[in-house]
């Protein structure tokens, strides 16, 4: 069985600034709004007649979506950037560019980059970490989309 949460229907969407160091257009500091769908998988608990509870799966994902929205998205792990928190303020130098935000602006990410495929594996990372899974979940699946029907999707099995 499925249970399938699209978060352009749901509200579970974000706005945000960023840029990809390595690309030659996205390079440039631009913004989205993202939605994040997910899908679980496994067998129907015979407990409550679910997979997973719908209203606790949105209430995580748009918990995460606020703590990004409106905010400039900085990978921390990048091998060709380097990020310096200084006091109120965030510096990041790239590819000959030099970026100042002011802190409270600016959501740090342990990634390489902000790309859809990066942003969703630190999303469902978030997610798993704060949502409790039944025990007959055998897989979760999440996706970012930029724009609707253009996203990337990450994969976690369990057995």
């Amino acid at each position: 069985m499925e249970l399938r949460v699209d978060g352009w229907s749901v509200g579970a969407r974000f706005s945000v600034s960023h840029f990809i160091p390595f690309h030659n257009k996205c390079g440039r500091l631009h913004g989205h709004t993202y939605a994040v769908g997910c899908v679980f998988k496994g067998d129907v608990s015979p407990e409550d007649d679910m997979v997973i509870d719908f209203i606790s799966v949105k209430e995580v994902l748009r918990e995460l979506c606020d703590e990004l929205d409106h905010h400039v998205l900085v990978p921390t792990e990048n091998a060709n950037s380097t990020v310096d928190v200084d006091g109120d303020e965030v510096r990041v130098e790239t590819h000959g560019k030099r970026y100042v935000f002011p802190r409270e602006d600016v959501k740090l990410l342990p990634i390489s980059a902000t790309t859809a495929e990066r942003l969703a594996e630190w999303f469902i990372d978030q997610m798993l970490d704060r949502i409790e899974l039944p025990a007959g979940i055998t897989r979760v699946e999440l996706g970012i989309e930029e724009g609707q029907g253009q996203g990337a999707w990450t994969i976690r099995d369990f057995s």
